[in-house]
């Protein structure tokens, strides 16, 4: 699609415009598509179920809309205009478990940035629904989680606000990191940069992004705290610093404290477990690991006899995605008429 005239359709010139997209060598000289339902909210707009109608594939499309009234403010406008530098600076990602960004298009006041669809949903919105994972699931889904951070950070991106809504699963189990809305190039991405600013969601945030006050930066090692709140989450089923208020969490962290592990969630926890955790929540980022080292530890292990789909998520997913289907199967009878 990069590269490529991007047209929105309206459900009623959908068939007659199909016919239009390629050009005398067979090849499509457009994207087109159709916005189709509500399936999100984000800090930074609203996401919607589309038809790529040059494909007929769903896709998801994530879209900021600036008022008009704001449209001539300074501020804005470097806001929108980093937008766009950093969805450019991801174009050309492709990895299994980083969501693929597809294209990008501005129009009057309205942004819109095209993804790959993930119709499983995302891993923090499976914890609400149907509660804390299982180990074995969880050592799954973490070593996918390094392998797309491994990957990013050799691209030299910090991600800075890793948690689970932001990550998003495939009915078959593949994980997918998504949202690099605030997601930051770096040169050395393990060198403290001072230029960093204060990014993320604190509940999942590590500490020296807290203690910047002295503006000595922070590096990726912050992602590597984010994920094991990550693996806390979901363990847990709920959220790190769960007990405490955003002011409470500020202080912990500020006087570099780790996320509390419940003490039932701790006697679930294997000896494997809890030391992937500590490595995660090394409050020196100095002695915390990188993606590349933590994918050796015990923890992320390949299990050859795990099977996602015996799971029972996967059975419980299984069951949701029958009535999601209808529902897409419906929109695309409605977007064809």
């Amino acid at each position: 699609m990069w590269g490529q005239k991007v047209v929105e359709v309206t459900p009623g010139n959908r068939a007659s415009y199909v016919n239009k997209l390629k050009n005398h060598k067979g090849q499509y000289k457009e994207f087109a598509w159709v916005k189709g339902e509500l399936i999100g909210v984000g800090t930074f707009g609203k996401v919607y179920l589309a038809l790529n109608v040059t494909t007929g594939e769903m896709i998801a499309v994530k879209q900021t809309v600036i008022s008009s009234k704001f449209r001539s403010s300074r501020e804005t406008k470097e806001i929108m205009d980093t937008f766009r530098a950093e969805v450019d600076s991801l174009k050309d990602l492709d990895h299994v478990n980083i969501v693929q960004y597809l294209g990008f298009e501005k129009k009057d006041n309205v942004y819109s940035l095209f993804l790959e669809y993930v119709s499983g949903g995302s891993v923090g919105h499976l914890i609400r629904r149907y509660g804390r994972f299982s180990e074995d699931l969880i050592k799954f889904l973490t070593e996918q989680v390094l392998q797309g951070l491994q990957y990013i950070h050799s691209k030299g991106i910090l991600h800075r606000d890793l948690k689970a809504d932001n990550l998003l699963l495939e009915m078959d189990g593949i994980c997918k990191i998504s949202d690099f809305g605030i997601s930051k190039k770096a040169k050395d991405i393990y060198t403290n940069e001072s230029a960093m600013s204060f990014q993320g969601t604190i509940f999942w945030m590590a500490p020296e992004i807290i203690d910047n006050t002295q503006h000595k930066g922070y590096s990726a090692k912050v992602d590597i705290w984010s994920l094991g709140c990550v693996v806390l989450e979901m363990y847990a089923g709920q959220r790190p610093w769960s007990d405490f208020a955003i002011a409470g969490a500020i202080f912990k962290l500020g006087n570099k404290s780790a996320p509390p592990v419940p003490e039932e969630t701790r006697k679930m926890m294997s000896d494997t477990g809890s030391s992937f955790l500590d490595r995660c929540f090394e409050t020196d980022p100095e002695q915390r690991p990188t993606a590349t080292e933590l994918l050796k530890h015990e923890f992320c292990e390949k299990d050859e006899t795990f099977v996602f789909a015996n799971t029972e998520l996967a059975r419980k997913m299984k069951h949701e995605d029958t009535k999601e289907e209808k529902k897409a199967d419906m929109m695309m009878q409605s977007k064809a008429v």
